[in-house]
């Protein structure tokens, strides 16, 4: 079974709901035709890989080779809110389960 999402986990975000993520996972992403499932430690947040290049910071950090900096985008998660027992009737009402 194909997955549909690129899971990545960041245990310490920067600020807030703000992470920087390594290009190289968002070009997989998006070559795979997959959305982010990103977890911090305040929820979930499914974001587009090509949505968060654009609109993203560009940083470029040394870690451990001095000629090849790593290209990091960082922009903020939206964390999606667990739907409410009413949404999730509604839900299934529209699917025609009721």
């Amino acid at each position: 079974m194909l997955k549909q999402f690129e899971d990545i986990e960041i245990r310490n975000p920067l600020y807030d709901n703000f992470v920087y993520i390594y290009d190289a996972v968002l070009n997989r992403a998006i070559r795979n035709h997959r959305m982010l499932r990103i977890t911090i430690p305040q929820g979930v947040g499914i974001a587009n890989p090509v949505q968060w290049i654009k609109t993203g910071k560009k940083m470029e950090k040394i870690f451990l080779r001095p000629d090849e900096p790593m290209i990091l985008y960082g922009n903020y998660v939206k964390i999606e809110k667990p739907k409410t027992e009413e949404e999730q009737l509604k839900d299934l009402a529209k699917l025609g389960v009721f």
